[in-house]
């Protein structure tokens, strides 16, 4: 079956047309209806471990040093994108679920123990939230290379809706954390995550999984990353739409978020809750930018990437001129509105352009660019602000990121209506 699996939609006069898909809502769907419930609450079990672990750090050690190591686990363990997205494609995306849920499983419970038992060694919390953090990665590339042969009437809609379930997370995890602190503390907050991966695991065991892959003949050679790398670069829009996440990665990652805050801060002068309201107000227009997209019978990738990055784009340069807090205040949420939008968008192309045979490799290195980028937004933000101070620093963000509309526009050709080869 045609991965785009519906009818095209008809050409504008004057135009290319956009290769467009028709699916079905999933939420008819009463197995991803139980797939999403299982990833949902795994995923709020991972923003409360985000938000919780760094914070317990700092109560055991007071070090920036060790909450920023304890940090770089997620990075580290995404170098291993492109070797897990090798295994799915050539064994099946079901042989990295379990496995990766159980190998998180042990690594939190090490750490719940280690914790109990009152050992605060650096090394030791380090290796448990690095094994976590390899566990999470395998999880991930399973289901997300798994979407396609689980729900092969509507799989981009499908992986559009499980992204909005994830941003929704952002915002439930740090409530729960608000909310349970006082009376369960740090640990129990880590035991409480611990139990949110064996909800995953019930879904799989009421036979909601990946179906199982046919047997795969041929030497080692035939599955070679070059092949996933091709698929890439030999379909423009694909390629055009990684460079667009490059930028917004480097551009409006977490050096973005954290100049924000400082803004906040420094120039508006916000208590650190009217901070934490005012980045809760963003992550929301974040998450309705990403349902705007997903939740839309059709996908039209290059309208939604150039109206996101040019919201996005606008929204920086606004921030650099702002006259008035409630300027202000309207920029980010704009912003943040175009960038949930442009990320919907990157992961639904991934469904629906990937041939199915390289999705796992292609995926694993779009992963690691496109996370090799966002390390560079923390790095690159704050030292622009030593140097030029916030309002010069939103401008040349903003610059860069006209630079990414600049480039759509100017491709916009290639984007013209065409078959697509991918199927499952």
């Amino acid at each position: 079956m045609s991965r785009a699996g519906a009818s095209q939609g008809p050409a504008r006069a004057g135009a290319p047309a956009e290769n467009v898909v028709t699916e079905p809502s999933p939420l008819r769907n009463t197995r991803f209806r139980v797939f999403a419930a299982g990833n949902l609450v795994n995923n709020i079990g991972e923003s409360v471990y985000a938000t919780a672990l760094p914070l317990l750090a700092y109560r055991l050690t007071g070090a920036l040093s060790v909450m920023s190591l304890l940090a770089a686990a997620v990075p580290i363990a995404m170098l291993l994108a492109p070797s897990l997205g090798t295994v799915a494609d050539r064994w099946g995306p079901r042989v990295l679920v379990v496995p990766g849920l159980l190998l998180q499983a042990a690594a939190a419970l090490g750490m719940n123990v280690l914790l109990l038992a009152g050992v605060d060694s650096t090394a030791a919390l380090f290796c448990c939230a690095l094994l976590v953090a390899v566990g999470a990665a395998a999880y991930r590339t399973g289901w997300m290379t798994g979407v396609p042969g689980m729900f092969p009437e509507f799989p981009v809609r499908a992986r559009g809706m499980l992204n909005s379930g994830f941003f929704a997370t952002t915002l439930i995890g740090p409530l729960v954390v608000t909310a349970s602190l006082t009376f369960i503390g740090y640990t129990g907050l880590l035991w409480l995550n611990l139990a949110t991966f064996f909800a995953p695991i019930l879904v799989w065991a009421l036979g909601v999984h990946p179906p199982r892959a046919a047997r795969q003949s041929g030497s080692g050679t035939q599955w070679k990353m070059s092949e996933g790398w091709r698929a890439v670069t030999q379909d423009r829009r694909l390629s055009e739409m990684l460079v667009v996440q490059v930028v917004l990665n480097i551009a409006c990652g977490a050096g973005l978020n954290s100049l924000l805050v400082f803004a906040l801060g420094r120039s508006w002068h916000l208590s650190g809750d009217a901070v934490g309201l005012a980045l809760t107000v963003m992550n929301a227009c974040m998450l309705v930018g990403n349902l705007l997209v997903a939740q839309r019978t059709r996908l039209r990738p290059w309208t939604a990437l150039a109206l996101g990055m040019t919201a996005r784009a606008g929204s920086l340069l606004l921030l650099a001129v702002a006259p008035s807090f409630p300027v202000f205040l309207i920029a980010m949420a704009v912003g943040a509105l175009g960038q949930g939008a442009v990320l919907s968008t990157v992961v639904m192309m991934r469904v629906k352009y990937l041939p199915g045979a390289v999705l796992g490799r292609a995926s694993g290195l779009m992963w690691l660019i496109t996370g090799a980028a966002s390390l560079l937004s923390p790095v690159l933000t704050p030292l622009f602000d030593r140097l030029a101070g916030s309002s010069l620093t939103f401008l040349l963000l903003g610059i860069a990121t006209c630079g990414a509309v600049g480039h759509l526009c100017r491709s916009r050709a290639h984007w013209a209506e065409k078959p697509t080869s991918t199927t499952v």
